[in-house]
């Protein structure tokens, strides 16, 4: 008998070691979530002064060994290997004051690896990082910090630097929703069929930062017969970091580079990336917009210019909803006086009169479609109307001459 005892407790002993750790539960709100790419020696920098270094990659299975650093260096026990059934977590313990108390635990950073994308030489896995709040830490940098709030499906809510949120497309049967983040009336994030406990969370990657500007959970949903709501909670927002758009400028007049008085000029920008609206403006005047501009070169013409000094300013809303701007200013010189020749500048002259009706044509071929298409409709009802005149008129005739052969 005693020894079915002792194969009783070999067996507990067995499983117990057999299961692992049950993982430690956040007590305090996410701040950060982002499925990332990284290679060996990545660093990322986070929320809270935090950084996680990628130490190495299993090229086998994307498995990953992980130093969690602050300030630039590494916290204790802070070192470990992640798995993606087997996650590594950064606990911080916080010890406590008094000896009759218990020292408190904290959840950092939970790292996963989802995916091994390449293996190698350049060895690279997809990894899934999530990051809570460090109590011992200030949130100073939030703009909105751990807050609760809901939203009518089809309305917005407000948050900062110009960010709106909004739900839609409630699917009752299958709980499901879709989260729309928008920044100065452009979509930069919009996640559909997010389910109750889900994330979301829009970030940016900027100078080595992976940096969380939005994040909230999806944490219920409510329907009645005159109202739809999103509940949503642990909403964090942090300052935006703005993406400059690059553009190059350039000016031409009808004489080469030279823009005359009374005279249109070509302003000529340069995308360095694609852009969701572009607006030109001179002296204050819009003179052209464009939405949903690709990476290259664009022409804008001018009205006729006085003589002097003008002001140009490009106006750009890239993709992620940033707005940045570019200044120059460019000199209408006096008309070229009567007696002066410049074969050159006659040639270039050609060339760029030539780019202006060509710029002109492609707008004013519309209008001209549409006047042809209304003198066609005109020349149509007047010859209509004419024929109708015609027929009106016979008819006038016959029942006259059947009234005079009736009574006579």
């Amino acid at each position: 008998m005693k020894y079915i005892h002792f194969v009783l407790i070999a067996i507990f002993a067995m499983l117990f070691a057999a299961t692992p750790a049950a993982s430690l539960e956040p007590s305090d709100p996410i701040i950060h979530y982002s499925d990332s790419v990284v290679e060996i020696n990545t660093e990322l920098s986070l929320a809270q002064g935090y950084s996680l270094k990628i130490v190495d990659i299993n090229e086998d299975n994307g498995d990953v060994w992980v130093e969690v650093r602050h300030n630039g260096k590494l916290v204790e026990d802070g070192d470990g290997t992640g798995k993606e059934n087997d996650p590594f977590e950064y606990i911080l313990t916080v010890e406590a004051e008094d000896d009759d108390e218990e020292d408190e635990e904290y959840l950092i950073f939970r790292v996963t690896p989802k995916e091994l994308v390449t293996s190698g030489k350049d060895t690279a896995t997809r990894i899934r990082i999530e990051q809570f709040r460090d109590p011992t830490r200030n949130t100073k940098d939030f703009l909105i910090y751990d807050r609760s709030d809901s939203v009518d499906i089809g309305d917005e809510m407000g948050l900062e630097e110009g960010y709106t949120l909004s739900a839609s497309d409630l699917d009752v049967d299958d709980q499901t929703i879709t989260v729309t983040l928008k920044k100065n009336d452009h979509v930069v994030k919009e996640i559909k069929e997010m389910e109750a406990g889900d994330i979301f969370s829009y970030y940016k990657n900027v100078n080595g930062e992976t940096r969380t500007i939005f994040i909230a959970k999806v944490y219920d949903f409510f329907e009645s017969n005159e109202n739809h709501i999103l509940f949503l909670k642990e909403i964090s927002q942090r300052e935006d970091v703005e993406v400059e758009t690059d553009v190059d400028i350039r000016v031409e007049g009808l004489s080469g580079n030279t823009v005359r008085e009374d005279e249109r000029a070509i302003i000529f920008y340069d995308l360095g990336d694609d852009a969701s609206k572009v607006t030109i403006y001179v002296d204050d005047d819009r003179i052209d917009v464009r939405y949903d501009v690709d990476e290259g070169s664009y022409p804008a013409v001018t009205d006729e210019l006085d003589r002097g000094t003008h002001e140009i300013l490009i106006e750009t809303v890239s993709t992620d909803g940033s707005v940045s701007s570019k200044e120059t200013s460019f000199t209408v010189q006096a008309k070229a006086s009567s007696g002066e020749s410049d074969p050159e500048g006659e040639e270039e002259e050609t060339s760029v009169t030539e780019q202006v009706e060509e710029i002109i044509d492609d707008g004013e071929n519309a209008t001209s479609n549409v006047t042809e298409g209304v003198s066609d409709s005109a020349r149509d009802a007047i010859g209509s109307t004419a024929f109708t005149y015609i027929v009106v008129a016979v008819l006038l005739a016959l029942t006259v001459f059947f009234f005079k052969r009736e009574f006579s």
